[in-house]
Order: structure tokens, then sequence, then C-alpha cells
């Protein structure tokens, strides 16, 4: 794996998901193939139909309506496959629900687009200098915090994999 797939990583702001109904194998084919450049080594970042129908069951996603998913349906797996790298599903019920209001879809799209636009300005910054000072948020509130901590945790996860793998292919790992 290649630092520039993941320099490059561009993740679909809101405006730019579908605004069409999906089907399920259609959601798995459109999030897998935009996450990618994330499958480092055995971490591999796959979205399958059994996960979904978890999520929905309990209560991270909502049901499709009538077997179709739509463009908030994307932006919470989106969200959800970055989080699971690091947190349990409850854990990622309890954030989602401190940082965004799931029935206004005004903020959902905001929220959404604040979140995968940090983390990749993080993930960008990690891959450079191995750690991430930036403010991302002036003067964040508690709820932003939270984000923006679980954001740096999610790439420095990326960014302790995707190191081991290349110290490991160059051969310099002492057992």
């Amino acid at each position: 794996m290649e630092n520039h797939a993941l320099k490059e990583l561009a993740i679909p702001r809101w405006e730019e998901l579908p605004d069409l109904d999906l089907y399920m194998d259609q959601v798995l084919s459109y999030i897998n193939s935009r996450l990618e450049p994330l499958s480092i080594g055995e971490e591999k970042t796959v979205l399958t139909s059994s996960m979904v129908n978890n999520y929905v069951k309990t209560n991270i996603v909502k049901p499709p309506v009538k077997k179709h998913y739509k463009r908030y349906h994307l932006a919470y797996l989106f969200v959800v496959m970055l989080m699971k790298r690091c947190f349990s599903l409850s854990e990622i019920s309890r954030l989602i629900r401190v940082y965004s209001n799931i029935e206004d879809p005004e903020r959902v799209s905001r929220d959404y687009n604040k979140f995968i636009t940090v983390f990749e300005s993080c993930l960008r910054e990690m891959l450079e200098t191995g750690h991430s000072d930036t403010e991302f948020i002036a003067d964040p509130t508690l709820e932003q915090q939270i984000m923006i901590n679980v954001i740096r945790t999610l790439c420095s996860k990326i960014w302790v994999q995707y190191s081991l793998r290349t110290v490991e292919e160059n051969g310099t790992v002492t057992s």
C-alpha cells in the first residue's frame, strides 16, 4: 500500500453522495470501493450486508425505505465504517447520538461534511508528520472536541498500521 493512496483518500461529501435510492449490493459496492485505500494489511475495510443489517437492528443506521438506501444511510455507513476501526458498536451509537441530531437532515449533512473534512485533513497530517496538532475548530464545544478526538484516534491507528506495514516490508522489524 502506498502512502500516496492514503493521502489521496477522498470520501464523498454529502453533496457528492448519490441522490437516488440504492439497493444493498449497490451500497456495498459504493462504500467498499471508496474506502479501499484504508485496507492496510490484515485490517480490511469491507462492509457486508450482515454488517448493514446489524447496524440497522442496533439503531445505529435507520432502516432502509422499501429495501432502498438513501443519501443519509450512506453518510452514516461511511462514518460507522471509519469509527469501527477503534470503537465498539455501542460506543459508535453513543458517539453518533452525542454529536449529531439524526432527525435533523440539515444538521446531518453539515455534521457529516465536517467529520469527513476533519478526518481527511487529520489523516494527511498524520501521514506527513506522524502526529496531528491542528486545531480543526476554534473554541470547540464538548461535542466537537469529542468528535475531533475520535478522529485523531482513528487517524493514529491508521498511521500505526501503515507504519508497521512499511517497517515489516522493509525487513527492519526485530522479533
